[in-house]
């Protein structure tokens, strides 16, 4: 008798530490969803969403432009879900996407920030709440995402939040 409840307390740990890991791995794919590329998003309405989040949520916006063809825009969509990265960016930003497509979409739009995808996507802007332009990827940065590893991408986000916090 005993020995059946040791095997059936055994058990309900096996199930336990299980579940914890299908809830662990389950979270790390729905943040992993929710980078990505629409391209029937408005973007216009989109950044304005982030715009009224960030504001509500003392945070600045991230604008990704990028594609979901583009093997480096999925690869920096994976990696910002991705610890430690994820933790900084979770904690500074409010992110959007902005789908250009082949550089035939959403292209009056990205080009309000200067010319983010002149030279590469994946590519960034960084937002204030209140509209303030603070850095414009215009140099390709994050072009070869796929072969830049994720530690490099989260020091270059903290010290990138370094000079903002000092302008």
């Amino acid at each position: 008798m005993q020995s059946r409840v040791v095997s059936i307390r055994r058990a309900s740990g096996v199930l336990a530490s299980l579940g914890a890991w299908v809830l662990l791995l389950s979270g790390i794919t729905a943040a992993a969803e929710n980078y990505g590329y629409d391209p029937d998003a408005n973007p216009a309405a989109t950044y304005q969403q982030a715009l009224e989040r960030a504001s509500q949520q003392d945070k600045l916006v991230l604008l990704v432009f990028g594609s979901e063809w583009c093997a480096d825009c999925r690869s920096l969509n994976k990696k910002m879900a991705q610890a430690p990265l994820s933790a900084t960016v979770d904690e500074h930003f409010i992110v959007a996407h902005v789908d250009i497509g082949n550089w035939d979409r959403n292209m009056a739009f990205t080009e309000q920030f200067g010319e983010p995808v002149a030279k590469g996507i994946p590519s960034i802007v960084i937002v204030g709440s209140d509209k303030k332009l603070l850095y414009v990827s215009e140099a390709g940065e994050f072009a070869s995402a796929r072969s830049t590893d994720l530690e490099s991408l989260d020091a270059w986000f903290k010290d990138r939040l370094a000079l903002i916090a000092q302008q």
